[in-house]
């Protein structure tokens, strides 16, 4: 049994970039959240039939390492394979990889399983582990940093969650929440690239919330380092850390 791989091709436009001409990092995570949308569209879990059943998957974490940013217009290879199922937990692997075959950015995730309607954790079925030809008896999960809280707020900002952050689900999109604390990098970090980012869900954030979003900075062996919290009403939503070069 292999595991399904799913690859789609894109190409990087004006909208998804960052100020020195290359893809955001919230544009490259718009594409691993399509093509994994689209395996599961193929192999028949799409996000309507599983809300119809009754069942929803819950993004928990995001580690994602940038080689090399990819530039305007270029054309890029971005595919997705299931690593393993353990219980609740399913853990997936995402790379990029430009028109020379070289690998340019990986990411992993780790999704939980839910009912939708009671918001608690369910087990994974053995269906899904047949049509994303997983063997049930390896269970080996991903390892992710832990991203620490920050010490200190340099920056800080109060956003309010609104129509365009939001998914399918009705809540704040994975994304949505990068997306702010973009909102609180410094201006000298223009210069700078995003090398790699791990990100930790704590709560989903709805419509009209309020959110508080804090960062702290620090060098490290060469590079700066950002410590990012995201709350609302004191309630954890989010934390995470982004490497710059």
């Amino acid at each position: 049994m292999n595991p399904r791989v799913t690859e789609e091709r894109y190409r990087v436009r004006y909208y998804e970039l960052t100020r020195n001409w290359k893809a955001s990092v919230a544009s490259i995570m718009d594409y691993f959240n399509d093509v994994v949308t689209l395996q599961s569209v193929e192999v028949g879990h799409d996000v309507e039939t599983m809300r119809f059943s009754g069942y929803a998957w819950l993004l928990l974490r995001w580690e994602i390492d940038i080689q090399r940013s990819p530039a305007f217009m270029e054309n890029l290879n971005v595919r997705t394979v299931p690593y393993s199922m353990n219980k609740f937990y399913a853990y997936r692997r995402f790379e990029v990889i430009d028109d020379s075959g070289a690998l340019i950015v990986h990411g992993k995730s780790q999704w939980i399983l839910i009912d939708a309607s009671r918001r608690r954790p369910v087990r994974i079925a053995d269906r899904h582990y047949e049509v994303y030809g997983l063997p049930k008896d390896f269970n080996e999960p991903l390892e992710f940093e832990d991203p620490p809280e920050p010490g200190k707020s340099d920056l800080s900002t109060v956003l309010k969650v609104r129509e365009s952050d939001l998914d399918t689900n009705g809540h704040a999109n994975n994304v949505s929440y990068v997306r702010w604390i973009m909102q609180t990098v410094p201006g000298d970090f223009e210069s700078k690239e995003l090398k790699k980012l791990c990100i930790q869900y704590k709560h989903e954030s709805m419509k009209g919330e309020e959110v508080l979003v804090e960062s702290g900075f620090e060098d490290l062996d060469g590079l700066k380092i950002g410590l990012h919290r995201i709350t609302s009403s004191g309630k954890k939503l989010a934390i995470a850390c982004t490497k710059w070069l």
